[in-house]
């Protein structure tokens, strides 16, 4: 987990709230009533929190669906930046909108 890109969400409830609480992967599927392998994907950053995962995570360990879903999305936009810098696209000029720095 690097401090200059975005966690997985999957990482912070590892060791935020498996690792902490001292349960393993499957404690917590059983616990959350999800899949064991949806959670495992999760935490090992190979799928996506989902609204239904991230309720769940809210209501048996804390911090707010919300804060779960925008890690999703810091996470998500963090990766796609990532795979833009080849693009070739220029922005469209508008009478109404203009171009602003760092856009």
């Amino acid at each position: 987990m690097s401090a200059l890109e975005p966690t997985h969400p999957g990482e912070a409830i590892q060791m935020l709230c498996l690792d902490d609480c001292g349960i393993t992967v499957a404690q917590a599927a059983a616990h959350m009533a999800v899949a064991e392998q949806e959670l495992a994907d999760v935490c090992a950053a190979e799928a996506p929190m989902t609204a239904d995962l991230a309720i769940r995570v809210e209501l048996a360990f804390g911090g707010s669906a919300k804060l779960w879903l925008a890690l999703q999305a810091n996470y998500d936009l963090a990766q796609a930046r990532k795979r833009a810098g080849d693009l070739q696209i220029t922005r469209i000029p508008t009478p109404d909108l203009e171009p602003v720095a760092g856009d």
